[in-house]
Parts: C-alpha cells; sequence; structure tokens
C-alpha cells in the first residue's frame, strides 16, 4: 500500500471514528430511562457550567457528566445556560435537559390576585411562588418602585394590579412587584387619566375610591351606585364612614365590626377623619375603577346598609336609612352603617 493511499484510509478511520464518537455522545444524552418524580434544580447567576452538571449528577437526572460537558461545549450551549428554577423530571433525556436550560424554560407558577387583595394577602398568594412574604412587603415599600409609578404614599397598596401572573419560581420579590405594577399601568388609560381630571381628582385619590368600592361592593352592578353614594358625601362634607376603611386601619378585616372599633384612632379610619383615606385600602380591579371615575348621576343617596344576599338598601336621608337597618336588624340579617 503506498503511503497516500494509507494516509487516506487513516483519514478516513479518524473521520469514521469522530462520526461514531459524535453518534455515540448524542445517543447517550437522547437516552431516556424510567419516569421517575420531578427535581428541581437551582442554576445561580454566575455558576459554571461544570458546577451545574455536577448537580444533575447528583440529583440523579444525568448518568454520564462527560458527555454532557462534550456535547455542550462543541455546540457552545455551555455558554448558553440561563439563571433560574428549573424543575425535571428523573428519567428525562440529557440533551432535553440541556435545551431547556439553554432557551431558560424555568419553572412558573401561576399565581391568581383576586380583586381587592391587600398587599398582606398578595404576599400570602406568593409564596408557592417561592417568594418570601417578608421579602415582598417590604419591596411594596420600595422607594424606587414608588417613585417610578408617581405613588404619593409610603406603599404600593392598591396599585398592584388584580389578575393571574406567570412568576418566575424564586423570583425577586421586587420584579414579581414591578410584574404587577406594569399591569396597573397599562389598566390606567389616558382616558382615565383624563376623566380624572375632569373631576378634579388626582389618580391616588381615584384609586383609593375605587379600593372602598371594591371592598364594599359584593354585586357588581352596584359598584357605580356606591360609588355615588361615597361621591355624594364628599361633596357635601360629610365622613364616608366606610367600615372597610376601619378593617383596614385595624390590619384586616376580621369578621363584624362593632361600635368601639369605630374609634381607632388612623388616618385611615374614616369615621373619625374626613374625605379620602391617606391611600387604598386594597387593590380595586377595573371595575371598580370606572366605578369611581363614572359614579352614577341618577344615585341621590348618601347611606346604604348591606342585605343578608350581599346586596344594600340605599337611603336619600337618615331616617330613611335608619329605618332600612331597623328592617334589616329584624329579617336577621347583618346590620351596617
Amino acid at each position: 500500500m503506498s503511503k497516500a493511499r494509507a494516509l487516506v484510509v487513516m483519514i478516513a478511520l479518524f473521520v469514521a471514528g469522530v462520526a461514531a464518537f459524535g453518534v455515540f455522545v448524542v445517543a447517550d444524552l437522547r437516552r431516556a430511562g424510567p419516569p421517575g418524580e420531578p427535581v428541581r434544580v437551582v442554576v445561580p447567576e454566575g455558576a459554571s457550567f461544570a458546577s451545574v452538571v455536577r448537580v444533575l449528577v447528583d440529583r440523579g437526572l444525568v448518568r454520564r457528566a462527560w458527555t454532557l460537558e462534550f456535547f455542550a461545549k462543541a455546540t457552545r450551549g455551555d455558554r448558553q445556560i440561563q439563571r433560574g428554577t428549573y424543575e425535571f423530571t428523573r428519567g428525562e433525556p440529557a440533551i432535553d435537559i440541556l435545551g431547556a436550560m439553554v432557551r431558560g424554560d424555568i419553572l412558573a407558577v401561576l399565581v391568581t390576585v383576586p380583586e381587592g387583595f391587600t398587599t398582606w394577602q398578595i404576599a400570602g398568594a406568593m409564596q408557592p411562588a417561592g417568594i418570601d412574604s417578608v421579602a415582598f412587603l417590604s419591596a411594596c415599600r420600595d422607594a424606587d418602585l414608588r417613585r417610578a409609578l408617581a405613588v404619593p404614599a409610603e406603599s404600593l397598596e392598591g396599585y398592584l394590579f388584580p389578575d393571574t401572573y406567570r412568576v418566575p419560581f424564586g423570583s425577586d420579590a421586587r420584579d414579581a412587584v414591578a410584574q404587577m405594577l406594569t399591569r396597573f399601568h397599562a389598566a390606567w388609560t389616558p382616558a382615565m387619566e383624563r376623566r380624572a381630571n375632569e373631576m378634579g381628582m388626582a389618580r391616588h385619590e381615584v384609586v383609593a375610591m375605587a379600593s372602598i368600592i371594591e371592598a364594599e361592593a359584593r354585586v357588581p352592578d352596584e359598584r357605580p351606585v356606591v360609588s355615588a353614594v361615597y361621591h355624594n358625601r364628599l361633596q357635601r362634607g360629610m365622613k364616608l364612614d366606610a367600615d372597610p376603611t376601619v378593617a383596614y386601619a385595624m390590619g384586616g378585616f376580621r369578621g363584624r365590626l362593632y361600635f368601639k372599633d369605630l374609634k381607632i384612632d388612623s388616618p385611615y379610619n374614616t369615621y373619625r377623619y374626613a374625605g379620602l383615606p391617606p391611600g387604598p385600602i386594597c387593590s380595586p380591579g377595573e371595575s371598580s375603577l370606572h366605578a369611581a371615575l363614572y359614579p352614577d348621576p341618577s344615585v341621590a343617596a348618601l347611606y346604604f346598609v348591606a342585605r343578608r344576599d350581599g346586596r344594600h338598601v340605599f337611603s336619600s336621608t337618615l331616617r330613611e336609612h335608619d329605618a332600612a337597618v331597623r328592617a334589616i336588624r329584624r329579617s336577621n340579617g347583618t346590620p351596617g352603617r
């Protein structure tokens, strides 16, 4: 055999060997094992690929570290993995695990924030997403976040818009709050801003009013009517006398309020202090924001009392209101003010 032919044969064998090696590596990475339980893996900021692979091996997700490292280096995937919390299943092909980390398919939790939730309640709702409640409440008082949305209060209460959010597991609390503020910013339209200006109200006042409406109205079609009552009282210089503001001042609703509760000394107690409270008392939804901006113009009522079915009896005079309260008490309803 000539030297030239021998060289060609050697090259061919080398290429075939490399190809066979590559086929082995890819086949090894694509091999699936018996389905197992889900395993969470955290890729911290700045983690080396080798350290991540060690974790995958230790958690029983990858059998051969060297095949994954070789393939990732060859495809530059080792430089593209993204930080975050992932959830994989034992038996899942290693190549799929690598692909998920390169794409950033991090574990995310759907968190639903109902209308009327306070920041305390929202902090609790964020716990399944791995967000510490104390850190979340601290973020709600973050000066930079408040300044970004021009919130003239010490807390972002009322501005965490109720919705369902896809929250990456283990997110920074500030990021979760910022996500909700972005949603509020989108919900507060230029038309709403113009309407607030027409009414002579600042956005903060509208949100505060909407939050009280949200807490009071249990039936959607009564929101504009409840709004009208509160606007009527403000226009006449009357105190709002809104029970939910007292409950908020007491740290949250714990059941029926008593007359002694109405004496609590807090700027949020609208039985003691005239006008709107210093800020919202919960997160109002779009319907309550609309009701705050568009109270029913046909309503002259100044009082209302809740019935057992959640609806209210509205009255224009104190005498009518007192009669309505007595009637509800006789029917074993929940008396209101």
